[in-house]
């Protein structure tokens, strides 16, 4: 990132010219110039003569500008001359200018001429507020041909010194989106559809919010992010295009046997996958939008149901009682894990810390290192708030190099890898869980027995009140709860609500807000009664 100063120059555009052209200042000519509009040999008679041409006001006859390199970026004076050129030749198109590339000071560092009127007598305007002329416009301009010759460009990031939040707060929260970024194409490519890609980052250690919009959080962010705000590549629009143009036409077969308890789920599975294969067949070489979108969904259906044969195989589950047991030990199972993870929150909390906070260390070490070299190239270079961030991490972690701070990465690794693999496995657990209520919810659904029920979300159900074998639910549109036994309980992973079984002419014992019993009701009138309430409110509000 090369530092740009701009200078008017007053009086006469003469002392100016031949100060850039004499390095040394002994009458020698520098040795590597160029020009711009002009003859580098008769540059000052052009500059006047133009300014005569116009009949110029104004005192400001010429602009001097210095771009210095950093002794770190690996360039030669005559790349540094061209960069100088190239930068007229974006900013200064029509004016007259010189170029010469001095290397005095120990570092490289162009001397340029600009006069002050073009070609077409219309001044050079150097206020603030010109996104192309102005100083800005200089140093970003200047930045972006650098790069192209490989120099480092210091990270433009904006800081407000009377935030409330410190320098290094205000980074984090402006390197999320780039590492959330970074994160998700890590992973993306791998992944063969929107749930698969959303488990997946949260193995990363994101916390999800699911619904029309996906937001995300990580250790440090305050509120959740919208990801299709992140990027827009990763809104539900475009990740659904995405895996819809990716997914493999070639299904895996089902190898799971045929048998009485999960026939009907068999059927399905296997009417699914003949009903995809021949639709492809028959619209090969063609294109059909609303065909594309069915057949991913009809896709996805598919995996999900070949996914739940192989669980109940895998369990060897032969009855609702088999999948009630296996329902049980993996809400034990995943019960076990949250209060591992949630006893040791603080710890894996801080070991995550630590290594975010190493890591960027290692990446602020050479904005720090061309932040010092620019400093001793001009003194009056003000170091960017990275610095202050830089030598506070360094402080905090108690650490002077990279290569500490790779040590203090390392150390953590194992921890590390021990958190995500509770986390793969919490998730893995929770995956199957939501397949064995799936299967489970069908199974209830086409029993004879349980004709009414209620759905409610997740919100509805009372964990304090709960024990191991049932739960405590606030009865959606009512103040009153129920106690009812978790096997008659489902949840519905696609549109993620629980469903509560009842039957008809069974007495359930319905509790108050302050937990006291206020009588029985039956299957058949509970179901009435909260369907009775949802309507009494869809009313009031249907007023408003």
């Amino acid at each position: 990132m090369p530092i740009t100063k701009r200078i008017a120059h007053y009086g006469s555009p003469k002392q100016l010219i031949e100060y850039i052209l004499d390095e040394k200042h002994n009458g020698e000519k520098v040795g590597i110039a160029s020009s711009l509009n002009c003859n580098l040999e008769t540059a000052l008679t052009e500059y006047l003569d133009t300014q005569k041409k116009f009949n110029m006001k104004g005192c400001r006859v010429a602009y001097h500008i210095i771009q210095s390199f950093s002794p770190k970026d690996n360039i030669t004076p005559e790349q540094a001359n061209e960069m100088g050129r190239k930068l007229c030749e974006e900013l200064y198109p029509d004016f007259q200018c010189i170029i010469t590339t001095h290397t005095d000071k120990g570092h490289i560092h162009n001397h340029i001429s600009i006069n002050a009127i073009n070609l077409k007598g219309r001044k050079l305007e150097d206020r603030l507020s010109n996104e192309k002329e102005g100083l800005y416009g200089l140093s970003d301009t200047s930045d972006k041909i650098a790069a192209e010759y490989g120099c480092y460009i210091m990270p433009k990031k904006t800081y407000l010194k009377n935030n409330k939040k410190d320098f290094y707060y205000q980074y984090k929260e402006q390197s999320f989106k780039e590492k959330i970024k970074s994160d998700f194409e890590s992973i993306i490519y791998n992944c063969n559809s929107i749930d698969e890609f959303l488990d997946e980052i949260s193995i990363m250690g994101y916390k999800i919010k699911r619904g029309k919009h996906i937001a995300v959080k990580s250790i440090g962010m305050k509120k959740f992010a919208r990801i299709s705000t992140i990027d827009r590549k990763y809104s539900m629009q475009n990740l659904y295009k995405f895996f819809k143009a990716k997914n493999n036409i070639k299904l895996l077969g089902i190898k799971v046997t045929q048998n009485e308890f999960n026939s009907i789920l068999w059927q399905k599975a296997n009417e699914s996958k003949i009903a995809i294969e021949k639709s492809q067949i028959s619209t090969k070489g063609k294109i059909y939008n609303e065909y594309q979108k069915t057949k991913y969904q009809e896709i996805q259906r598919y995996y999900k149901l070949k996914k739940q044969l192989e669980y109940m195989d895998k369990y060897n589950i032969r009855s609702f009682d088999d999948i009630e047991k296996q329902i049980q030990l993996k809400r034990n199972q995943i019960k076990v894990i949250n209060i591992e993870l949630k006893n040791n929150k603080k710890k894996y909390d801080e070991i995550i810390e630590k290594t975010e906070k190493a890591q960027d260390y290692i990446q602020l070490y050479k904005v720090y290192e061309y932040a010092m070299s620019y400093k001793k190239i001009d003194d009056n270079y003000i170091l960017p708030p990275e610095v202050q961030i830089f030598l506070k991490l360094q402080n905090e972690l108690n650490i002077h190099s990279v290569e500490e701070a790779k040590n203090l990465i390392k150390s953590t690794r194992v921890k590390r890898i021990e958190i995500n693999k509770k986390r793969k496995e919490l998730l893995e657990l929770q995956r199957e869980l939501n397949h064995l209520d799936t299967i489970k919810e069908g199974k209830l659904s086409q029993s004879n027995l349980f004709i009414h029920n209620i759905k409610f979300g997740g919100n509805h159900i009372d964990y304090k009140l709960s024990d191991d074998d049932n739960f405590c639910i606030n009865l959606p549109y009512t103040n009153e709860k129920i106690y009812i036994a978790k096997k008659f309980i489902a949840f519905n992973e696609k549109n993620q609500y629980y469903t509560l079984f009842l039957v008809d002419d069974k007495p359930y014992e319905i509790y108050n807000e302050n937990n006291k019993k206020i009588g029985n009701i039956t299957g058949i009138e509970l179901e009435k009664y909260v369907l009775d309430r949802k309507k009494e409110i869809d009313k009031m509000y249907s007023q408003f």
